[in-house]
């Protein structure tokens, strides 16, 4: 299953004695536990169906959040609305053997939702094209690197593999939800300057987490720890900043990967803010390793060095932030520590989001480079390097 944990999906299909269908199930591999995704068990993609179908959808929601209801279209149009597992309807499609599409959309009380699409009674040569729907989160920074407002889809350029794409949506995302994480170096390295570190994050908390946002607490030392689940809680942020003691030595590599990984099943706005003052010392997964998992994430990475004078630990986390669209930070005095996160949390609210269906069809699980540029004098546009269909 590779050497870092990737998110996959294991399908079984039980057939009668002729071959054909009868039933099916499926289930997520690596899942994070806070995953939120709804899933179309029928109808399914190959499917043939007459007027009829019965519509089943599976939803993930973490233990200590609610589904509010789960909507069924059919091409677009609202087909019907449940409240209460389980999540399953009869439809009527436009007719037997018909092209169509259904789709189901989970929706949380606080209006954040997710959905899948399934295309059912599909030709042949439908189902041998995998058309990969992108969507990048973009920062434009002038040249004094401040956030650049108030541009439209006309000042940009999207290049993948050199190819122009198409935007099909585009907005500024001031209001979209934000997963936010902050992974803070406690080993004992900084213990004389986690004070600040702690004020810093919950300055930062305080500032960037709306409603609809959801922020996450990991420390790490000589291993991760998971301290605070995505909440929207200040309390539950602050206490977890509350009493930390700053031991042991550096696992970096293995705390990004576990962070990431946390990161899994959640759409959307994403990022980690990354604090460290020293070098790795303790991972089993290596840097190039690391890199790839986070290229595979695309979570956009924010790193901050503290006092951190070693040029090659420099460009590492450069790259980090690089490759997936964040941006790098050193400083020498932990006093600036406030004024950095609220930079971040600045950009994060100033960013632009664009999508498109990339013109390449192929199914080769190859890197595929993003390069976005923008139309404004001494402006540059930031977002990730590049995915993996």
């Amino acid at each position: 299953m590779g050497n870092t944990p990737q998110l996959l999906t294991l399908t079984a299909i039980g057939l009668d004695g002729d071959g054909n269908e009868v039933a099916r199930d499926i289930m997520d591999l690596n899942s994070s536990p806070h995953r939120f995704d709804v899933t179309l068990i029928e109808p399914h993609k190959g499917g043939e169906y007459g007027d009829l179908v019965r519509a089943e959808a599976r939803v993930d929601v973490p233990a200590d959040q609610a589904v509010d209801h789960v909507e069924f279209r059919v091409n677009d149009e609202l087909a019907a609305t449940i409240y209460q597992p389980p999540w399953v309807q009869q439809l009527r499609l436009p007719g037997a053997g018909t092209l169509a599409y259904v789709s189901a959309k989970a929706v949380q009380p606080d209006g954040n939702a997710v959905e899948d699409l399934v295309y059912v009674n599909a030709p042949d040569y439908l189902e041998e094209v995998d058309v990969q729907f992108v969507e990048l989160y973009i920062s434009v920074l002038d040249k004094e690197l401040r956030p650049v407002q108030g541009l439209t889809a006309r000042d940009f350029t999207v290049l993948e593999d050199g190819s122009t794409q198409q935007p099909i949506r585009f907005s500024e995302v001031r209001n979209l939800p934000i997963h936010a994480g902050i992974l803070l170096d406690i080993s004992a390295s900084m213990e004389d300057r986690l004070e600040l570190a702690q004020s810093a994050a919950l300055a930062f908390f305080e500032q960037a987490i709306q409603p609809k946002d959801r922020a996450a607490l990991i420390t790490f030392n000589d291993h991760p720890n998971l301290t605070v689940k995505f909440t929207n809680e200040l309390r539950s942020l602050a206490g977890g900043l509350a009493g930390l003691k700053a031991e042991r030595g550096t696992a970096l590599y293995d705390s990004l990967v576990f962070a990431l990984h946390y990161f899994n099943g959640i759409k959307g706005q994403r990022a980690l803010v990354l604090l460290s003052d020293g070098e790795d010392e303790h991972s089993r997964f290596p840097f190039e390793d690391s890199l790839e998992y986070a290229r595979r994430a695309g979570v956009a990475i924010y790193s901050i060095g503290l006092d951190l004078d070693k040029r090659e630990a420099r460009r590492k986390l450069e790259r980090f932030s690089e490759e997936t669209g964040g941006r790098a930070f050193f400083i020498d005095d932990a006093h600036r520590l406030a004024e950095i996160y609220a930079t971040i949390q600045t950009e994060l609210r100033s960013r632009y989001y664009l999508a498109y269906q990339s013109t390449n069809s192929s199914d080769a699980d190859e890197f595929r480079t993003v390069d976005v540029q923008v139309d404004v004098k001494g402006a540059e546009a930031k977002t990730l390097r590049g995915y993996y269909p």
